[in-house]
């Protein structure tokens, strides 16, 4: 199970019998780049000159650094064996569920960039629920693996009057 720092973990209702196989949110990639402009411009800013144009790129680099952590923090993705839950938001949450029973299949979608991050755009495709894609997913081969996993071979559900 992917353990999620308490500050970012959402709360989450298990329904009966339901377990948690898996949570994640959005790779904090874009957070890094920001925090990684930050402190370069710091640096060169504050080892010569003090110019207007390090301290425009200290503020882009502030930025890019809040946006990055908004964006990190503001979806979580927990999977059970009965469904998938998106909760997003930071003072008033919602949540989307998709049930696994309606999903017939699952795509995942990584360049060679996000097979280095460890991180992917995860598509739902099912019976009666509108196709869904994930996109910027950590462990996004582990999550579409679980999903899998989840899947029911059996097509009788699907048919059954």
């Amino acid at each position: 199970m992917n353990v999620i720092h308490p500050m970012i973990s959402k709360k989450f209702d298990k329904k009966e019998g339901e377990e948690i196989l898996l949570r994640s949110n959005q790779h904090p990639s874009i957070f890094y780049g920001g925090l990684v402009f930050l402190i370069y411009n710091i640096a060169v800013t504050f080892s010569g000159e003090m110019n207007i144009a390090g301290v425009i790129f200290i503020v882009v680099g502030l930025i890019w650094a809040f946006v990055g952590f908004l964006k990190w923090t503001y979806k979580e993705y927990v999977l059970t064996n009965k469904r998938l839950a998106i909760i997003s938001g930071y003072f008033y949450l919602q949540t989307e569920e998709y049930p696994l029973n309606k999903v017939d299949n699952v795509s995942l979608y990584q360049n060679w960039l996000d097979k280095l991050w460890d991180k992917g755009i995860v598509t739902l495709f099912g019976i009666s629920i509108q196709t869904r894609r994930i996109k910027g997913l950590k462990s996004a081969e582990r999550f579409k693996d679980a999903i899998h996993s989840q899947l029911s071979v059996d097509s009788e559900p699907y048919f059954s009057s």
